[in-house]
């Protein structure tokens, strides 16, 4: 059965400044200097600003469109050996071609068989909703804004897909991935003052808050605070002093109850409403320090009476509090460092309307675990555990506490700088980049059972790495990343690395497209498992993988694109 997709696209952006509004929907697109477009071997994961419009003298109400893309061509390398003889082809046995596997195992070779076999990679990292995923072996993903306003108004619709359907199976395991139009949205934005501004957003949108990158959600594509997935509103301001630049931001909105027009069974969450407050300053911009809280709930008596029997399972709640900092200090490179701490009670009822640290939601296996609605990636299924000894009013509570840090360095500034101190650069020449960063959580919870070791009271998880792009020439570069994930301390065999060179192609130094081919080879530990549906990791520590076993080798070429 080929895989079904992901429950979320990947990614998209509708701001670059972290913690902060989007670019003002009004505003003329800036030069390519003034924007500071990111360099070669940037890995974007949205649209830039997709509600800007074009200039024009008189004000009038006009259409703009913008827009990402991201292609890949994938391809992992699976080995089996041959059968044994007298053996029927596809029998299974274990990658040393023995008859009855303990652990990993894959159907042998018979006669006009290849030993190797080309599928979709069979990889841990590519999920992304799942503390696993690394960015490595990103998936496709399309979106495309429509504008027609001015500069006090704008209002967009987005087309959004994360399954090219021409070049996928078709079936209906995989129609949700054409979203269709999932966002649509009023912003609009009053002239005050010169050194006040106000952005106010109306409709279907995503908010977003805790990118480590500087132009994205970084190199983990995670929101260390979360990005929404609801209907409401969201005011955001910004006050200029000298100097300093003061921000402020306050949203609300709501998830409809995932069945809806039908009767509710356990354990589909319920009607979920979502409220948000930030504030901010920076300096000169060079630092920039944010403070966040979100809180998401659901109080629907059709959920809590099925859950409990007789009514007695609390109300769900989710809330996220933390603080993020960045430092963009020239020739000693960018640093980008957040805590987030996340509280859950009863996060079971909670629907998906806040995706934080890789999470959807309270709990993912909305209609039993054979038919998820919409995946294994919620709060209990990543972190929490879902408490099989509890009580049902115990279930889904607990906390987690991750702290994301993204290290940006430029040697190319540091040469021109040593060249001449009033040098600037923007990425318009040769240069290598060196980026450094990593990821740590820390689980408390009610499930104290111990049965899975990636999830529950105690976990610890750890992932870190680096990226290195040399760029010698306008229309090439080199460079190769390397990772290490360890998702929980209770077993090391669940921890793997992979190391991937790659050749990146545009056509100048300072562009909107990058054509990337790459190749990547995994080191696995013995319980490692490939994502769904070709296998779970073993929910007892120290247990072999018992499916097919992870790909060790994946190479492709990836098409992106932001206009």
């Amino acid at each position: 059965m080929p895989p079904p997709p992901p429950p979320l696209p990947p990614a998209a952006g509708d701001t670059v400044a972290t913690g902060a509004a989007a670019s003002t929907p009004g505003s003329a697109p800036a030069s390519p200097a003034s924007a500071e477009l990111p360099p070669l071997g940037t890995d974007l994961t949205g649209t830039p600003n997709p509600t800007a419009l074009a200039p024009n003298g008189g004000d009038e109400f006009r259409f703009s469109s913008h827009g990402y893309l991201r292609a890949p061509m994938r391809i992992g390398v699976g080995h089996r050996p041959n059968c044994p003889a007298g053996t029927a082809a596809g029998t299974p046995v274990d990658p040393n071609g023995n008859l009855a596997p303990t652990g990993a195992s894959v159907p042998c070779a018979g006669g006009g068989q290849s030993t190797v076999n080309f599928h979709s990679p069979m990889v841990p990292d590519d999920q992304y909703l799942d503390w696993r995923y690394t960015r490595q072996w990103e998936k496709d993903w399309t979106e495309v804004f429509v504008n027609y306003g001015n500069s006090r108004v704008v209002g967009t619709v987005a087309f959004q897909a994360f399954g090219l359907t021409d070049a996928e199976h078709l079936s209906t395991d995989n129609i949700s991935s054409q979203l269709g139009i999932a966002q649509a949205f009023v912003t609009v934005t009053p002239k005050l003052a010169s050194h006040v501004h106000v952005d106010w957003r109306v409709g279907a949108f995503w908010d977003k808050y805790g990118m480590s990158g500087k132009y994205d959600a970084g190199k983990y594509d995670t929101y260390l605070f979360g990005r929404t997935h609801t209907m409401g509103e969201a005011i955001k301001g910004t006050y200029d002093v000298g100097d300093f630049t003061i921000r402020a931001a306050q949203g609300i909105g709501v998830k409809e109850e995932q069945i809806s027009f039908t009767a509710m069974s356990p354990p589909y969450p319920g009607f979920t409403l979502l409220n948000h407050l930030h504030a901010g300053a920076s300096y000169k911009k060079m630092i920039d320090v944010n403070a966040h809280y979100f809180v998401e709930w659901a109080q629907d008596a059709r959920v809590t009476t099925a859950l409990g029997g007789n009514g007695t399972v609390p109300d769900g709640k989710i809330d996220v509090t933390g603080i993020e900092a960045r430092f963009t200090g020239g020739v000693a490179g960018e640093l980008y460092v957040g805590y987030a701490h996340l509280g859950a009670q009863h996060a079971q009822l909670v629907g998906p309307g806040l995706e934080v640290m890789g999470t959807l939601g309270g709990y993912g296996q909305a209609g039993g675990s054979g038919t998820p609605y919409y995946g294994p990636n919620g709060l209990m299924d990543i972190y929490l555990g879902t408490c099989p000894k509890c009580r049902p009013d115990d279930v889904g509570n607990g906390s987690v506490d991750s702290l994301l840090v993204q290290y940006d360095y430029s040697f190319g500034l540091l040469w021109r700088k040593l060249q001449n101190p009033g040098a600037g650069f923007w990425g318009d020449g040769p240069d290598v980049t060196l980026s450094l960063f990593g990821m740590y959580s820390a689980v408390s919870s009610s499930d104290t059972s111990g049965v899975n070791p990636l999830v529950g009271d105690g976990v610890k998880k750890l992932k870190w790495g680096g990226d290195l792009v040399v760029t010698p020439l306008s229309w090439m570069g080199v460079g190769a990343r390397f990772d290490v994930v360890e998702p929980t301390n209770f077993d090391l065999n669940q921890s793997f690395s992979v190391l991937s060179p790659k050749i990146i192609f545009r056509t100048r130094f300072v562009t909107h497209e990058e054509i990337t081919a790459q190749y990547s080879h995994y080191w696995y530990g013995s319980s490692v498992a490939p994502q769904p549906p070709y296998g779970t990791p073993p929910t007892t520590a120290g247990a072999p993988f018992t499916g097919y076993p992870p790909d060790a080798d994946v190479f492709g070429i990836k098409a992106t694109m932001w206009w």
